[in-house]
């Protein structure tokens, strides 16, 4: 009762005062009018006119203070908001940055591949893949202008890729390691066991038909074979996953060692020679 007596109160003590400045005014009036100049005193008439011009000298402060403090919330918030624009254009060209960085990052590494190799390789970008949806495509930008032929191995300075397995005229199109019909012959560095690479999901793949005198163990190395007459001898595929037992038959897991989805640049490898035709003997 007493905290909604003590609301009440501060309109009331405000309406007192304005009343008061009022009659005070209206006295001062009343005391102008009727009485002579000699009769009125100046410290009198200054003491009734104080308050009132205190109070309108007051009101006027308060209504240029109100009145700039709105203008400089505008202008913050529209330093706000250019702030914010400059930070995202920042934002943006750093980014752009770091991509182009590590476009020439791949560009070099790639390069750097190329001179290793005795072989006539060449170089190209990625311009499209669905990855990392698995058996995803990987388009490139060379083709039969560059002189690429179906069948061609394709590698990463981390391991193959896949081969060619289309050709236009400035695009080809890459058939994935972790593809199932890849077909990839391959071998283990420790047991030194045989068999063909198969493609079963995303960068991973298994090895069938393997061919072997020891137990296959997890953390091997897989290395092409050669034995497909497709890749060269001694490219690395990746490192077995898991080996897993049923019976008498093993499955191999193998984790591709390049990422597919993150490729930007490849070295197509030549062709490798075909082999002879050699079900007829050789006539002396």
């Amino acid at each position: 009762m007493a905290y909604t007596s003590g609301l009440k109160s501060k309109p009331t003590r405000i309406r007192l005062s304005s009343v008061l400045i009022v009659t005070i005014w209206a006295v001062h009036f009343f005391w102008v009018v009727i009485s002579p100049l000699t009769v009125r005193h100046q410290t009198f008439d200054v003491a009734l006119s104080n308050p009132l011009l205190r109070w309108v000298n007051e009101r006027r402060l308060r209504a240029v203070a109100q009145k700039e403090s709105s203008r400089l919330l505008s202008d913050v918030l529209l330093e706000n908001q250019q702030m914010k624009v400059q930070i995202q254009t920042l934002t943006n060209q750093q980014r752009q940055w770091g991509q182009d960085r590590e476009s020439m990052e791949g560009l070099a590494q790639m390069l750097d591949l190329q001179k290793s190799m005795s072989l006539n390789a060449t170089v190209a970008e990625v311009t499209y893949h669905a990855r990392p949806r698995f058996f995803g495509t990987l388009v490139i930008n060379k083709g039969t202008r560059e002189g690429l032929e179906i069948d061609q191995p394709v590698i990463s300075p981390q391991g193959v890729v896949g081969r060619v397995w289309s050709v236009g005229l400035h695009q080809s199109k890459i058939l994935p390691a972790d593809a199932p019909n890849i077909g990839m012959a391959v071998y283990m560095s420790a047991s030194k066991s045989t068999g063909i690479l198969q493609g079963y999901s995303d960068n991973q793949a298994e090895i069938l038909y393997l061919r072997s005198e020891k137990a296959v163990q997890p953390g091997e190395s897989v290395f092409t074979s050669g034995l497909d007459n497709l890749y060269p001898r001694g490219l690395l595929v990746g490192l077995i996953k898991e080996v897993q037992r049923e019976g008498g038959a093993s499955r191999v897991v193998v984790q591709l060692s390049s990422r597919l989805d993150q490729l930007r640049y490849v070295l197509i490898l030549p062709k490798r020679t075909p082999l002879e035709n050699l079900n007829d003997p050789i006539s002396q």
